[in-house]
């Protein structure tokens, strides 16, 4: 039987799935909630890869792999996202208030998909 610890990365990667599935068909949730614009189509369809392909492709892959270096490799990912957040708080100006969200999320995700090396 499988412990909780062993699901804690698929669990993450079928959030990612949900995340990805979010972005592909309604990447204006997410684009407004991180305070972007998308006033082109091709700002749309930019928003649809990057929100929803990437995230869908990537989920759908751990899953169907079902390997550790799978689970760990999109675990990277979104701590360096997390970095990439800390980062532009110092650079960019921006607040922690509204870097919250995203820290949440990104650190929330990286322990789910990380956690198979953790525990």
């Amino acid at each position: 039987m499988e412990t909780v610890v062993e699901w804690l990365p698929r669990l993450g990667a079928l959030l990612t799935i949900l995340l990805g599935l979010v972005g592909f068909f309604r990447p204006q949730l997410i684009a407004g909630a991180q305070q972007i614009t998308l006033g082109s189509p091709m700002a749309l369809s930019e928003a649809r890869v990057v929100f929803g392909g990437l995230h869908l492709g990537a989920g759908v892959m751990a899953l169907a792999l079902n390997a550790p270096v799978i689970y760990m490799t999109l675990g990277v990912g979104w701590s360096v996202a997390l970095l990439a957040r800390f980062y532009s708080m110092k650079v960019d100006n921006t607040s922690l208030k509204d870097s919250m969200p995203g820290i949440v999320v990104d650190s929330a995700m990286a322990t789910l998909l990380l956690s198979g090396l953790i525990f």
